[in-house]
């Protein structure tokens, strides 16, 4: 199945213009670290970047699975899920910065999870905060994500004072070479002003399309439904296995904050929360013993999957 997946995302990218009748309207965000070039790609440049990006995320998503045994098979299901819930995304915005802070937040859960199973080395947790900030640069709108990183620590078995002082350096390290770069180049000053522009850029979504707030319901009953078994399947788990999937969870909770909070696009965010949801919805799939509802919550995840297409 992992050497499908690529092929499955190549003919959805280029599928792009194709079946999107209702081409969904993107907020240009643009953090403090610019790509110039993106901008002058066409449409087929676009769709071969997101194609790259989202095969990477995929294979990411596989072996933070198998590498950490979230769950409790070898499986690509997670990756399999990941690619269904964006592929609607592909073919309606395709490319853009979320992506690239998408991937550079799945390359920090890495780090995360390694930081839970090699709790005597801080070097992991250094890797963690300097991703999670390099994130933020490249998309201000999950700055909510340092918050996360700052509260994930706590309950992932990494409560030391040197754990916390490594997380900050971290942190600061990208900040810091961020305003050196601004500062080297005579920008300083517009530093803050583009930093605040591009965060709240756009308009909080509360009055959503029908068929949107039906897709969303969908997605949010099976959430509930795997949550439910993850609570009473979480006593049987793994130390280390309940600390990742708990991480996993918390981190969906702040990218929930996130939409309510902070101004922007709905429709392109899914690329971020499918991250988090890939994994809480193949744990369900995994471990559920009633066959013929977890058949029937599979065909759910496909139809709310496949009603993005009418949006």
């Amino acid at each position: 199945m992992l050497f499908i997946l690529p092929i499955l995302v190549l003919a959805t990218a280029l599928c792009s213009g194709y079946f999107s009748l209702h081409p969904l309207q993107t907020i240009p965000v643009k953090g403090l670290i610019n790509v110039p070039y993106i901008d002058g790609l066409n449409k087929i440049s676009l769709s071969i970047a997101g194609f790259v990006l989202v095969v990477l995320l995929a294979f990411m998503i596989f072996f933070i699975s198998e590498r950490f045994k979230l769950l409790s098979q070898t499986t690509t299901l997670p990756s399999l899920i990941y690619v269904l819930l964006v592929s609607g995304i592909m073919i309606n915005i395709g490319f853009d910065y979320l992506l690239i802070a998408v991937f550079v937040v799945a390359l920090a859960v890495e780090r995360l999870q390694r930081a839970i199973d090699l709790s005597k080395s801080n070097a992991a947790l250094f890797d963690f905060g300097f991703l999670i900030l390099l994130a933020v640069a490249i998309y201000p709108k999950l700055i909510f994500l340092i918050l996360w990183a700052l509260c994930v620590i706590f309950f992932s078995g990494r409560t030391t004072l040197k754990d916390l002082v490594a997380l900050c350096i971290g942190l600061l390290t990208p900040l810091l070479l961020i305003l050196f770069y601004y500062f080297w180049v005579d920008r300083l000053d517009q530093f803050i002003n583009l930093f605040m522009n591009n965060l709240l850029m756009g308009e909080f979504m509360y009055q959503l399309p029908l068929i949107e707030l039906i897709r969303l319901g969908m997605l949010f009953l099976l959430l509930l439904v795997a949550l439910y078994h993850l609570s009473t399947k979480y006593p049987l788990l793994m130390v280390n296995q309940r600390r990742g999937l708990l991480s996993l969870v918390s981190m969906l909770l702040f990218l929930v904050l996130t939409l309510f909070l902070i101004p922007g696009n709905l429709y392109n965010f899914m690329y971020m929360l499918a991250l988090p949801l890939s994994f809480i919805y193949a744990q369900y799939f995994i471990t559920s013993r009633v066959i013929a509802f977890s058949n029937l919550m599979f065909i759910w995840l496909l139809s709310a999957c496949f009603l993005i297409y009418l949006v």
